[in-house]
């Protein structure tokens, strides 16, 4: 299923707050100086089911300028976007400098909401339309729908709503399966639970007990709980709006603007690589050095922009910079931002990251050229393109340089920079493999493991061999291995003996289920050293599923099962084990006659009981002999 986010945006006082109340019945002030003043500071945070059954959260950002840094915040991760213009007074400076930061941020859909059409009268309202049309020519809200509304009256209302479910049907869904991503734009204590966070994940999965990593802080975190829309969930996905109940934190360690990331999969930086793009309507050109205020996800920085190729930047430019924070920051290749001036703050232009952490010279030719190769994709993309077609098979180095077409040295270079970023990830044994196939190999896990449990719901686990088979086939044994060994380490999946799980599986039997396991046990308990088959046991007990009971007291060392499918009780095995023993203390050899009857058994039964004494290697054979072995 899509999850996805809604984002208002538009001038203060144009009614936003008051359409998302009458779309949700929520009231989305908060703050008591928000509904003193009538008019949003903070972001606020709403939910609502579509027509189609789409369940999306919303986010009321304020429209007056003073708090744009916390509209700012409010749009991280947004997937479309509800452009709001009062009837009574049209496009205003807000409505077009929040048009600016959502081109600059690479939105792509949204809609316009025409509000408080029940002020004025039909030509006024026509000539609104006209005046937004104009605005929003050549950006990504020319030929949006735009919708006139009431939030008094309900007229329009249904209309949009409709529309706001066609256009998210359309929009594309996040990565679910990229390293989670968590940008944090609210913290608060709870009591009784301690730290809670908020935020709209942008990338991957998060699940309840999963350990993450608090940047640029690097605090390591246990996800206690989850909510999403007031619910409490086991697991939430990339779109989701979260609320995050953490162990491990003291809400004064914790702020807007910090992330919440999958170990290892991100690292603060103080200085970034980025294409910049200065506005048109900006009055003036960026001169290299200037100080500036940066917001990427929901943070905001004290900077200056480095002008790597020039000395000034003029309106409606674009320019490779070099961007140097003055606090440690978190960012991911091709993450969006905005750059606004030192004083008075208004909005100058934004880009892209191009790399998070590399550091280049100024009017330096070869690096201004790797730095296009890295925005094209260059060497790093080739990488990149081909862990990602591997898709959930780790690939070791040498494979990697094949594949690629890079020597070995400068690949590895390009994955630990890579990986720097949190597009690969290194495995044991020198194999690599994707975000994207580390979660598609997860995913596939459990999905399997899912079905597994529902036809065999009294085993904890697959063997490792037969899940390799069935999960990644096309693995060899040591990039199985490694890619297993990180997905146990971090918590996805779980190791029982040699049986792959999922983490805190436990198996319960129902009550038939446990009466029919105390039955059996007691039939192989009489059984003795005459142990009975399997197809024995099926026939007494008049059960099908008596290969999984067996199976379940075999894990739970109850029971054993020897060749020919004899099933000896384990207390039985270890009696044999001590007279076996002693009697080898004292004769130091045993042949096949003498074991039978030291058990008062039958020749049926002794070949495959030795059998299973030599296998286990507590004794050895020497000819027809056999004497004690290295583990007895």
């Amino acid at each position: 299923m899509k999850h996805l986010v809604i984002g208002t945006a538009g001038h203060v006082d144009h009614g936003k707050t008051a359409l998302i109340r009458r779309l949700t019945g929520q009231d989305t002030d908060r703050l008591p100086e928000e509904k003193a003043r009538g008019i949003s500071i903070d972001l606020g945070f709403a939910h609502f089911t579509l027509p189609s059954g789409r369940r999306v959260a919303i986010i009321d950002v304020p429209g007056h300028e003073r708090f744009i840094h916390n509209m700012l915040a409010g749009v991280t991760g947004i997937d479309l976007v509800l452009m709001v213009v009062a009837a009574d007074e049209g496009v205003m400076p807000q409505t077009r400098e929040h048009l600016d930061i959502l081109q600059l941020l690479a939105i792509r859909k949204g809609l316009i909401a025409i509000t408080k059409v029940d002020l004025v009268d039909r030509e006024l309202l026509e000539l609104v339309q006209e005046d937004i049309r104009a605005a929003v020519a050549g950006t990504f809200l020319e030929g949006a729908p735009m919708v006139p509304v009431s939030a008094v009256t309900g007229e329009g209302i249904p209309e949009l709503v409709a529309h706001l479910d066609r256009l998210l049907e359309e929009t594309e869904p996040k990565d679910t399966t990229a390293f989670a991503r968590l940008p944090i734009d609210r913290a608060f204590v709870v009591p009784g639970f301690g730290t809670v966070v908020t935020g709209t994940l942008v990338a991957g999965t998060i699940r309840v007990g999963d350990r993450l990593e608090l940047l640029p802080q690097g605090l390591e975190v246990r996800v206690r709980g989850l909510q999403v829309h007031g619910e409490p969930v086991e697991e939430v996905q990339a779109g989701q709006r979260v609320a995050a109940n953490l162990v491990g934190v003291n809400r004064e360690q914790v702020r807007r603007g910090n992330v919440l990331a999958a170990p290892g999969a991100l690292r603060p930086t103080e200085t970034f690589a980025a294409r910049l793009q200065l506005l048109p309507s900006w009055p003036r050109p960026l001169r290299h050095g200037e100080r500036v205020h940066l917001h990427t996800g929901t943070s905001e920085v004290v900077g200056r922009v480095l002008l790597l190729d020039r000395d000034e930047l003029h309106p409606g430019q674009e320019a490779y910079i070099q961007f140097r924070s003055e606090a440690p920051l978190v960012v991911g290749r091709g993450d969006r931002y905005i750059i606004r001036s030192y004083s008075p703050v208004h909005t100058m232009g934004g880009g892209a990251v191009i790399d998070p952490h590399g550091r280049y010279r100024r009017k330096n030719p070869r690096d201004l050229e790797e730095l296009r190769a890295r925005e094209s994709g260059g060497a790093a993309g080739v990488v990149a393109q081909t862990l990602a077609r591997s898709g959930p098979v780790p690939l070791a180095l040498g494979e990697l340089s094949r594949q690629a077409g890079i020597p070995p040295e400068p690949l590895e270079k390009e994955l630990r920079e890579l990986e720097a970023q949190g597009e690969v990830r290194s495995l044991e044994g020198g194999y690599w493999i994707h975000r994207r196939g580390y979660g598609e190999f997860v995913a596939a896990a459990r999905t399997y493991l899912e079905d597994y449990y529902r036809q065999y719901p009294l085993r904890v686990g697959v063997p490792k061999e037969e899940f390799r088979r069935k999960v990644v086939p096309g693995a060899d044994a040591r990039g199985f291995a490694a890619v297993l060994a990180a997905a146990v380490a971090v918590g996805d999946l779980a190791l029982d003996r040699d049986r792959v799980a999922l983490p805190g599986r436990e198996v319960r039997p129902g009550p038939e289920e446990a009466r029919a396991l105390e039955r059996l046990e007691a039939e192989v308990r009489a059984g003795g050293f005459s142990p009975p088959t399997v197809a024995e046991l099926t026939e007494r007990l008049g059960r099908r599923d008596v290969e999984e009971l067996v199976l379940y007291l075999q894990e739970k060392g109850r029971v054993v099962r020897l060749a020919s499918d004899f099933v000896i009780h384990a207390e039985h095995l270890a009696e044999a084990r001590e007279r076996v023993r002693a009697f080898l203390q004292a004769h130091g050899r045993m042949t096949v006659a003498e074991f039978r009857d030291l058990l008062q058994t039958s020749r049926k039964y002794a070949l495959p009981l030795l059998e299973h004494f030599d296998t286990a290697r507590w004794t050895r054979r020497v000819g027809d002999d056999r004497m004690a072995g290295p583990a007895l």
